[in-house]
């Protein structure tokens, strides 16, 4: 049986990363290492790493210098001694038989395969509630749908082989982050996916790992799109979709800043692109007063993650809006989705958003602000 070695970055996480480390030790596959790279932390981090100092299953590197996600992936595979690599965040954790299924499931295939992911939830620490499901559906060849959207969490359920690791040359040190999407998106180009459906992973939520911000997500989008340009430019639905969410994104992030002007000009471009309901909605949030704007922001943003779950963004007028995706200024993130799911809950919700706004498009309400 192949040997596994979970990959573990962590910084000034001493309140999680023990657990991380546990969440290895107690896999019921036996060949398995949890390699630690601590990036220059400086809270306790060090004491509790230096907890498992005699254990030969942890293995614990540090970083003299801070070298950020990517770079600190990349030293833990280089001290790694598995065959099968997995990525482990230092505040999530696995189920004990996670490995073992991975393991199988990788064995029953070819070396086409380059990835095995399982399903997985995001749970609130502090609640312990479950917030998000994650239901893998994509497997085998999943290029050029990558190039739309991530869509493969939790990346804490990753294996790798390492030969494939190794091939596309593990993770870009100069990405700036969302490093996971961009590797993938290169693995995918020469290798293909699997997954175990089953949640075998639990992503833990709190108070500093809670989802970027609309702003960091857009800057993300157009990193992306910007490194692989030349693939969206043979892939035009893609670019519209990447374009659509960047400016989606930067709309809203505008709006949150009290940029009204900025927030426009970007919602502008993305109708351009795409008819979307979540476009549409968030138009009419731009356009209504200011003492509706936090209940209308929460519905934004709850429909905003409902596309980014379903990877969908329906036209409103029920079709394509055919562009050179060349065209206009060319940047552009992921977009609002375009696969056409129209689920049921999405629907609603977008038609009920819409109905209660168009009430306050253009009926005198007092000037938006974001600080009321």
């Amino acid at each position: 049986m192949p040997q596994v070695s979970a990959l573990i970055p962590t910084y000034n996480r001493a309140e999680h990363v023990g657990g991380a480390i546990r969440t290895v030790l107690r896999q019921t596959y036996d060949d398995i290492e949890a390699v630690v790279v601590d990036d220059g932390s400086t809270d306790e981090t060090p004491s509790v790493l230096d907890r498992y100092a005699d254990d030969p299953r942890v293995v614990v590197r540090t970083n003299e210098r801070n070298r950020g996600i990517a770079g600190s992936f990349n030293r833990a595979a280089a001290a790694a001694d598995g065959d099968l690599l997995c990525i482990l965040g230092d505040d999530d954790r696995w189920h004990p038989e996670k490995v073992r299924r991975q393991v199988d499931r990788m064995n029953a295939l070819d070396d086409e395969y380059a990835v095995v992911y399982t399903g997985g939830v995001a749970t609130s620490v502090e609640s312990g509630d479950i917030v998000t499901e994650f239901r893998p559906d994509r497997r085998g060849d999943i290029y050029p749908g990558v190039l739309r959207t991530f869509s493969l969490n939790p990346h804490s359920s990753h294996m790798i082989r390492r030969s494939c690791f190794e091939a596309v040359g593990g993770f870009d040190t100069e990405f700036p982050h969302g490093v996971d999407w961009e590797m993938n998106i290169r693995l995918a180009r020469r290798y293909k996916f699997d997954y175990v459906a089953e949640p075998l992973v639990n992503r833990r939520i709190h108070d500093t790992n809670v989802s970027q911000s609309a702003e960091s997500q857009a800057r993300l989008y157009g990193w992306i799109y910007d490194k692989f340009a030349e693939q969206y430019r043979r892939h035009p639905e893609a670019s519209r979709e990447i374009r659509t969410r960047h400016h989606r994104l930067s709309a809203h992030a505008a709006m949150r800043r009290g940029d009204r002007a900025g927030a426009v000009v970007h919602c502008a471009k993305a109708l351009r692109l795409s008819r979307s309901w979540l476009v549409l909605a968030l138009l009419v949030t731009m356009l209504a007063g200011a003492r509706s704007y936090r209940a209308r922001e929460r519905a934004y943003e709850r429909l905003a993650g409902l596309a980014d779950r379903f990877a969908g963004d329906g036209d409103a007028s029920g079709g394509r809006n055919e562009i050179d995706p060349t065209d206009g200024d060319g940047i552009g993130p992921v977009g609002d989705g375009g696969t056409g799911h129209d689920t049921d809950e999405f629907d609603r919700l977008a038609r009920r958003w819409w109905e209660g706004g168009r009430s306050g498009v253009g009926t005198g309400g007092a000037a938006y602000s974001p600080g009321r």
